[in-house]
């Protein structure tokens, strides 16, 4: 069973985790990264979390859409104000991937691997996409909008997303209450982001999570960035996030861009 989403659970999960974020939520929306990217620039941005119980124009990486049905998801966008000194930047999409990972552990019991950069798999199936977006005021990123998109329930997924889908229901006979797993993954992705320091100093604790968990590592995979694609084995994480690759060229660092497995 899968409990519905409303705002005035979500504010009151909010409140028992003393947490400070202004919810905003909708039933149906286009995407909460485009409503909490026009936040941002209407200066509303600090500490808004956008939730919908379904998304018409869902974003997924790389331009891809993502598959957001009514009554089976968690579709969030949490804002985070940016201070320039963020040296890990590259770093963000995983630590959203870890706290949506110890989420699913802490409330389910599931012991998820993530796929670099940021997807979350059980069982080789993809139970969450992430998106991170800048977002500039002036002449500078001021904000990131990190929207996270959680399969709970098997939905109506086209083709080519069922075959490759999982949903936290397929593994899990217990009743899952939406509102808190919003705000326990909003609290988490608060803990990876904000508290932890991992993208403004030091991130060997989070790599080192990172690298325990990693569905990628160790794989041959298919390397394709923007400009390139080419075979790699996957080594191993730079500071930055980054995935060190050796290839027919030598080691290289990847820090856009996705990986296919080759099986």
């Amino acid at each position: 069973m899968v409990r519905d989403l409303n705002e005035k659970n979500l504010i009151y999960q909010i409140r028992q985790y003393r947490m400070k974020r202004r919810v905003y939520f909708f039933p149906e929306i286009d995407s909460t990264n485009n409503v909490a990217k026009k936040l941002c620039n209407e200066n509303k941005g600090g500490g808004a979390l956008v939730v919908a119980d379904c998304q018409t124009a869902g974003k997924g990486r790389l331009g891809r859409s993502f598959a957001s049905p009514a009554g089976t998801g968690l579709y969030l966008t949490a804002v985070y104000e940016l201070t320039g000194q963020e040296k890990n930047f590259e770093l963000l999409p995983a630590l959203a991937g870890l706290a949506v990972r110890d989420t699913l552990y802490n409330m389910f019991g599931l012991e998820t691997a993530i796929k670099w950069p940021n997807d979350v798999l059980y069982e080789g199936r993809k139970l969450c996409g992430i998106l991170c977006e800048a977002v500039n005021v002036g002449n500078r990123p001021k904000y990131v909008t990190v929207g996270v998109g959680v399969n709970v329930q098997r939905g109506d997924f086209p083709d080519d997303v069922d075959c490759i889908a999982g949903a936290v229901s397929d593994y899990c006979t217990d009743e899952v209450d939406r509102n808190e797993l919003c705000i326990e993954l909003v609290h988490n992705m608060d803990r990876y982001i904000l508290r932890s320091c991992a993208l403004t100093e030091d991130s060997r604790d989070a790599i080192e999570r990172l690298k325990a968990c990693s569905a990628t590592l160790g794989q041959m995979v298919r390397v394709i960035t923007p400009d390139s694609e080419f075979d790699a084995r996957a080594l191993d994480f730079a500071e930055n996030g980054g995935l060190l690759v050796s290839c027919a060229e030598g080691e290289k660092i990847i820090t856009s861009g996705e990986v296919i497995h080759i099986r």
